[in-house]
């Protein structure tokens, strides 16, 4: 059996969170890289979808619905990708309002504190920079502070500023795992562990994340991304087997870069059983061929 190559990109942001690309212009692009199948999944929101279904259909992009959801799990901050969501579903609808009001309350209190380090009207400008009905995340920030010439870029930015430990860092008590797993399920998709790696945990660590996510339904997880090292995606198979979890793929594209661009480097080792096996991604997958290296 040989490795998937992708043709598919099941993890992208759009300026409905905290992307650089409005929707129809991700999609624009997925189809320009040769990508057949593009998920988004914007942060706790689902407000693009319905501008990228359009533009997929012209374009000939299936277009899956999906949302990354942020979840608390031992003060950590967790990422659980949803993906085939019904987004009509009331349960999801509601969730992602409670999820909204918290993201507002984070933005406007990063906001205060950004103020306090000299940036005057931080929210604002913020919030002008993004477009109209804009979830603002740190993500969002970081562009602005970057524009401001106070970082040399939004990651230098975001390190700076934004993450945990750092002046403008506010802690969010986001639902637990098991909710966000919960909710994801009645809109009849699939739970996906987001970037696996991107957590500052040991080994030891993650294995008990990941026992705790499948305890509470998880059924897959992100083992191929951009800028991941051979030993990770390989580790990463290896834990997706161990945990008979299905194996996603995705750039978590919020800006390109020569890095980081929708279906770079994303390749499943053959080992896996890809998401799209689940029987929720059949509706979209039914015609996917699968590519072989």
């Amino acid at each position: 059996m040989k490795p998937y190559v992708g043709t598919a990109d099941l993890h992208s942001h759009s300026t409905a969170s905290d992307g650089a690309l409005k929707p129809e212009e991700l999609v624009s692009r997925a189809a320009a890289r040769g990508l057949t199948h593009l998920a988004l999944t914007d942060h706790d929101n689902a407000s693009g979808v319905a501008q990228a279904q359009k533009a997929a259909g012209a374009l000939g992009v299936t277009l899956i619905p999906g949302a990354e959801i942020s979840t608390t799990w031992n003060n950590a901050e967790i990422h659980i990708v949803g993906l085939f969501l019904d987004l009509s579903t009331p349960a999801l609808q509601q969730f992602f309002k409670g999820q909204l009001e918290r993201r507002q309350e984070r933005a406007e209190e990063i906001g205060r504190r950004l103020e306090r380090q000299g940036f005057e009207h931080a929210y604002e400008r913020t919030k002008a920079m993004a477009r109209e009905g804009a979830v603002i995340t740190r993500g969002n920030y970081a562009r602005y502070i970057a524009s401001t010439g106070r970082a040399q870029s939004t990651d230098d930015a975001f390190n700076t500023y934004l993450k945990k430990g750092r002046s403008a860092y506010v802690s969010t008590l986001w639902p637990d795992i098991a909710e966000a797993c919960a909710v994801i399920a009645r809109a009849g998709g699939v739970s996906v562990l987001a970037h696996p790696r991107r957590y500052d945990f040991t080994n030891s660590k993650l294995r008990r994340l990941i026992t705790y996510f499948v305890s509470c339904g998880g059924r897959a997880m992100e083992v191929a991304s951009c800028q991941q090292r051979p030993c990770d995606r390989e580790f990463l198979a290896k834990l997706s087997v161990e945990y008979a979890l299905k194996a996603s793929l995705g750039s978590d594209l919020h800006q390109p870069s020569p890095w980081r661009d929708l279906g770079l480097s994303l390749l499943l080792p053959p080992e896996c059983s890809a998401v799209w096996t689940c029987p929720e991604a059949e509706p979209y997958f039914k015609n996917f061929k699968e590519d072989p290296a």
